[in-house]
């Protein structure tokens, strides 16, 4: 297979296993507009034939993703408006509201998400670092998780900016309390919790993960790719019949209202006119105070 060059991500193949790596190492591998639009590519280019029957899904750096990429140009930090523009057409002249299009934002995460739960092999995702907000979104798609006992899974933006397009399938995978747990407070837990959380599969010691998660995929790809398949939907499927669609729609929709939050306003106001660090800093302080009396 050629393999072509790629800005946000990084393409191996060993035998029957891909590796897709996250590949933005100085931004966390904060998931950015161009590393949607390059996942999707990569997806299609290792569709074909099964020759390639296992993804194994990882990160570079410190991190396996810290969520939606904040400076990226889209999502609440858009600066969309409703500002006027240049037209005789007076249906359009006032422009559209902002929570239309920051619905239409969230829909078209949610249709990228979607692709890649969809996408006909099996996806193994390796955690190591920090898995926040739009991470846990992702391996919520993916079919296996495997992580570091020291990785960090949370969603800290729930302290501003609102819920993850999917719920990372927390309520599923979690349960209600666990998942409103996390939600309340955005406190992250480690791998070891997570697995007890049902979150992952399971948890390694972090000088064993590379190894622990190619050896899992390794024997998965044993299995001819129509059974892997056959075993991937027929999962999916029964997590559909439990509501899987209608509930990521309605997260969407309570999603576009969470951010209409005065909280929401403040974030992005200190992110675009100070820093992303001081709004961080502003949303973080008052639990980390908490947490020290």
């Amino acid at each position: 297979m050629d393999i072509p060059k790629f800005e946000t991500l990084l393409l191996e193949v060993d035998g029957p296993v891909a590796t897709i790596t996250l590949n933005r190492p100085e931004k966390l591998n904060s998931i950015s507009l161009t590393l949607r639009e390059e996942f999707l590519r990569v997806l299609e280019l290792l569709n074909p034939g099964d020759a390639i029957r296992v993804v194994r899904l990882k990160g570079a750096g410190r991190a396996f993703s810290t969520g939606y990429d904040l400076e990226g140009g889209y999502d609440v930090m858009s600066g969309q408006s409703r500002l006027s523009v240049e037209t005789e057409d007076e249906v359009s002249r006032l422009g559209e509201s902002f929570i239309a299009q920051d619905r239409d934002n969230l829909r078209q995460v949610t249709v990228w998400l979607h692709r890649i739960r969809r996408f006909r092999k099996p996806i193994v995702a390796q955690v190591h670092g920090y898995c926040l907000a739009g991470g846990l979104d992702l391996i919520g798609v993916c079919d296996t998780v495997i992580a570091a006992e020291d990785a960090q899974f949370g969603h800290p933006a729930s302290r501003a900016l609102g819920l993850p397009t999917t719920i990372g399938l927390l309520p599923i995978k979690a349960g209600p309390l666990k998942t409103k747990e996390m939600l309340f407070t955005g406190d992250n837990i480690s791998g070891t919790e997570a697995q007890q959380w049902q979150i992952i599969n399971r948890a390694v010691p972090a000088d064993e993960l590379d190894k622990q998660a190619m050896k899992y995929c390794r024997r998965i790809s044993l299995l001819p790719l129509d059974m892997l398949t056959v075993h991937k939907d027929v999962v999916n499927r029964w997590v559909d019949n439990m509501g899987y669609g209608p509930s990521v729609d309605t997260t969407t929709d309570l999603n576009t209202i969470s951010h209409q939050s005065p909280f929401t306003a403040e974030f992005i106001r200190k992110a675009t006119t100070e820093s992303l660090k001081a709004a961080l800093d502003w949303r973080d302080g008052r639990f980390k105070r908490q947490a020290e009396e």
